[in-house]
């Protein structure tokens, strides 16, 4: 990883991406707690922060196609400016403003959210057209997005949020944006151009078939996240250790940080396919196992190694899609994987909380994990078919 930061122009790029990137693990809490504050209801709270991840989750794919059509410029300075206007609203509604604005802000929020994310992605090609460095690459943005979702809680919510959770807010706005225009200012970002070749029809990136098997597969590993969720607390509590929910999803992120760090000096695989398959059944296997754990140390242990398959798994899927995607879509491909995987996550939520209350939390973790193997079996029967497609890289310039 460090050879791809010594790359000419990486280092201040990558940075910009780093500030604006930095709120994502903190806005979703931010919001439920200042709606509470608002209104009274963590019910309420919880519905508004649903609200901006549903329209940040939806939005991601269309304004990554803008950007595949038009550049990245114009969406990332118009997005930042509208998205961090919107937050800086939502922090300067006073007590008992109507919750119709409450959600109203937070949806503008989530809909106008920059993917500079994706934008990052869609650059490696050109900034590092090695494929061992650019799977240091990949490597190096899991990385830090895992420390952001880490971090970002403990930097922002419980360091500016103890004192102000109207100063935390007005804090995400402005590294949204500043990080965006920052980025967007880049002469890398600037020089991006779409590809004058363009597949037809409406269904952009989803019209590769190994793009849809991706994003379906993340859909079915992201069940076992959202598992993860409610069942941790669950098995916790009757332990009476609930208190311990926050360090053990830590020791998740931690084991995910050090996976995704070693990953980086690894050689790209010269079969991704049959690598995504096995990490994938990693995935599913180590998650449904968490729930076998029955002490908080074993359960710590368990979301150690379970967190150790995750940052590894992304950095797979990203360097396939280089490939898999539709020439001038990759940006929007991008965008599709974390799409699947949100709404893998919210089903796994309602079926976790369903079969705990049913049930138990080691059977709500063992049927969602379950859904990785799944997933494990589709990549290994596509290896050969959607999965082998291998057409000149997306994200090259016209």
């Amino acid at each position: 990883m460090r050879s791809v930061l010594r790359t000419p122009g990486v280092p201040r790029l990558f940075g910009a991406f780093c500030v604006a990137a930095l709120p994502t693990g903190a806005l979703g809490l931010l919001i439920v707690l200042h709606t509470q504050a608002l209104t009274g209801s963590y019910g309420l709270g919880g519905l508004t922060a649903g609200a901006y991840a549903l329209a940040l989750g939806v939005s991601g794919p269309l304004l990554a196609r803008v950007v595949d059509r038009r550049g990245q410029t114009l969406v990332l300075r118009a997005g930042a400016a509208v998205t961090a206007g919107a937050i800086a609203a939502l922090a300067a509604l006073p007590d008992g403003a109507p919750f119709a604005l409450v959600l109203i802000a937070a949806a503008l929020a989530g809909v106008a959210q920059p993917p500079v994310s994706a934008c990052m992605r869609a650059l490696w090609p050109d900034l590092v057209p090695d494929p061992d460095g650019r799977h240091a690459a990949y490597s190096l943005e899991t990385v830090v997005l895992e420390l952001v979702y880490i971090c970002g809680p403990g930097v922002i919510v419980a360091g500016i949020g103890s004192w102000s959770i109207r100063a935390a807010l007005a804090a995400c706005a402005a590294l949204v944006l500043c990080g965006n225009l920052a980025f967007a200012a880049d002469r890398a970002s600037r020089a991006w151009r779409p590809h004058r070749e363009r597949p037809g029809g409406s269904a952009g990136a989803l019209a590769a078939p190994g793009v849809r098997l991706i994003v379906v597969v993340f859909a079915l590993a992201g069940l076992a996240v959202g598992a993860v969720d409610v069942a941790v607390p669950a098995i916790l509590t009757p332990l009476g250790q609930r208190d311990l929910t926050g360090v053990m999803l830590a020791l998740w992120g931690a084991g995910s940080v050090a996976a995704g760090t070693l990953n980086s000096r690894a050689r790209a695989a010269t079969r991704p396919a049959r690598r995504l398959a096995l990490l994938m059944a990693g995935w599913g296997a180590i998650h449904g196992a968490v729930g076998l754990g029955r002490s908080p140390v074993a359960v710590g242990l368990l979301l150690l190694a379970a967190g150790a398959t995750i940052a590894p798994t992304f950095v797979c899927a990203n360097g396939m899609l280089d490939r898999l995607a539709p020439t001038g879509t990759l940006t929007e491909a991008f965008t599709w994987l974390s799409t699947g995987l949100s709404v893998g996550i919210a089903a796994g939520s309602a079926l976790a909380g369903a079969l705990v209350d049913a049930a138990s939390p080691a059977l709500a973790l063992a049927v969602c994990g379950a859904a990785g193997l799944v997933g494990a079996l589709l990549v290994a029967a596509g290896a050969t078919g959607p999965l082998a497609a291998s057409p000149p890289l997306s994200s090259r310039c016209a």
